[in-house]
């Protein structure tokens, strides 16, 4: 769903800025520009590590507070209240920008008319994803919704993966994951047998040394009707 479907459309780095001038407005002793460098250095530490990256992505609110507080302290301020005003003001900074790839909608609307069974495997919290399936309508392209909050575990497990060809009534061979994230979308659907195809959507192309080598690669979700 994310990144795959739905984008924010706006540089992560330009939300973070935002969320620290609103929250830092009065403030005579934190310079935005310093603090914004030490959440840098914060984010890439924070989902740097596999157990911080599944527990933060299931309450990102938290996680995203634990960054900033860690920026704070760096600069010599212990300030959970700043660093929870500027979580929430990023989160919604984000929010408000969220909306569909182009032609991603046109492209559900032209699979569901060639009657192609349709599962959606997200991980995140259950309330948080469950909402942007409700905001854009997702349910009504695809009769199985499978969320990593609600499970207990998502991508790569090969539980969830099983779990969609299960409710779908299909077998491996018979089926395309498409998706962002090579390890959990591109990696999790190979082990389990599944066609894999990467929305490498910035056109970055694969890193070098990559391990993981999807079976396809297209940078618009439309490819997918000429595949």
């Amino acid at each position: 769903m994310d990144d795959t479907l739905l984008k924010y459309n706006i540089p992560l780095e330009s939300a973070w800025q935002k969320a620290c001038e609103i929250s830092l407005k009065e403030s005579q002793t934190i310079k935005v520009d310093e603090l914004l460098q030490q959440i840098e250095i914060a984010r890439n530490w924070y989902w740097s590590d596999p157990e911080r990256q599944r527990t933060g992505r299931l309450n990102l609110l938290n996680a995203r507070t634990t960054i900033v507080k860690k920026a704070l302290k760096q600069l010599g301020r212990n300030d959970e209240r700043t660093a929870g005003n500027i979580a929430v003001n990023y989160a919604n900074i984000l929010d408000g920008t969220l909306d569909f790839f182009p032609d991603a909608e046109k492209t559900l609307k032209e699979l569901v008319k060639k009657k192609v069974k349709l599962a959606l495997l997200t991980n995140g919290a259950g309330e948080v994803q469950r909402a942007k399936i409700n905001r854009f309508g997702l349910a009504r392209y695809f009769p199985t919704c499978l969320v990593e909050g609600d499970l207990g575990y998502g991508k790569p497990d090969q539980r969830v993966f099983k779990m969609a060809l299960q409710k779908l009534n299909v077998n491996p061979n018979q089926t395309w994951m498409v998706g962002d994230d090579l390890e959990r979308d591109i990696g999790g659907a190979q082990i389990a047998g599944i066609f894999s195809i990467w929305h490498d959507y910035n056109k970055t192309g694969l890193p070098a040394g990559s391990r993981i080598i999807p079976d396809k690669t297209i940078s618009h979700i439309t490819e997918l009707l000429f595949l």
